[in-house]
């Protein structure tokens, strides 16, 4: 199968603490240049019911979006997994007393093995703090969810936020936000409305603050919510999804 690629330009996708930037030269997969899909990828999702198309515009990156498409055996479980991820990395945010790298993934796992079809999405941020600060944090109210919002930033979905933060050092900070949409919850017909629906996903941040020898009063150095990642992400592939799901989500 070809897949010929056209660029199209996202003229504002807003980014937290920087207001917004420039995203250009996303692209978009089509039908007309090879796209190399691992046999053993293929063969394994095929069995799942995905069409040779779906599979080939799954594993279809963008020159902003990483894709890994990957069927193996879990070690610890002894069942075979089936999964799409990609990944959106490492944009840089600064402010006064910080800078940090956030990265957003979306991973599609496929049921194989008789497990749950589920979707899950991810957010994670690396924080390092400018010389001589020392931070705090605290978890703001509402940090048990994460909401999938549509283009009017309504809430469609109110997902689980399950959140790991490790405090690396006295001077960095890292924290992976994960919430997750299954075949259990939503059926197929609830799970294709709300990808073609969804523009993003709003992760809550913790509060940090921060004190040094001359800042003495804390003061606040937290970052806004990251949504470019998952808007480019849901922007390129939520159709492709949404046709995945009608053909492996039972």
């Amino acid at each position: 199968m070809k897949t010929k690629f056209k660029i199209i330009t996202i003229s504002l996708l807003c980014l937290n603490i920087s207001g917004c930037e420039y995203i250009d030269n996303i692209l978009h997969p089509d039908d007309d240049e090879e796209v190399i899909v691992d046999d053993k990828f293929r063969d394994a999702a095929q069995q799942l019911g995905l069409s040779d198309a779906i599979i080939t515009r799954l594993c279809t990156a963008t020159d902003k979006i990483s894709v890994k498409c990957i069927s193996k055996l879990n070690d610890e479980t002894n069942q075979q997994e089936v999964r799409v991820e990609y990944s959106f990395e490492r944009v840089l945010h600064k402010n006064d007393y910080a800078k940090s790298y956030a990265t957003s993934r979306v991973i599609f796992n496929l049921p194989a093995d008789s497990a749950i079809a589920n979707i899950s999405f991810e957010n994670s941020r690396e924080v390092e703090f400018n010389e001589g600060y020392e931070y705090s944090i605290e978890e703001p109210e509402g940090f048990a969810n994460a909401n999938l919002v549509d283009a009017n930033n309504k809430t469609i979905a109110s997902l689980d936020n399950l959140t790991e933060t490790s405090r690396v050092s006295s001077s960095k900070l890292s924290t992976t936000a994960t919430a997750s949409m299954s075949n259990s919850d939503y059926p197929l017909t609830e799970a294709q409305d709300l990808v073609n629906a969804a523009d993003t996903i709003l992760f809550p941040e913790l509060m940090i603050t921060v004190t040094s020898s001359s800042v003495t009063e804390p003061t606040d150095a937290s970052f806004e919510v990251f949504t470019t990642g998952h808007s480019a992400i849901l922007s390129n592939y939520s159709a492709t999804f949404a046709t995945a799901i009608e053909q492996s989500w039972f």
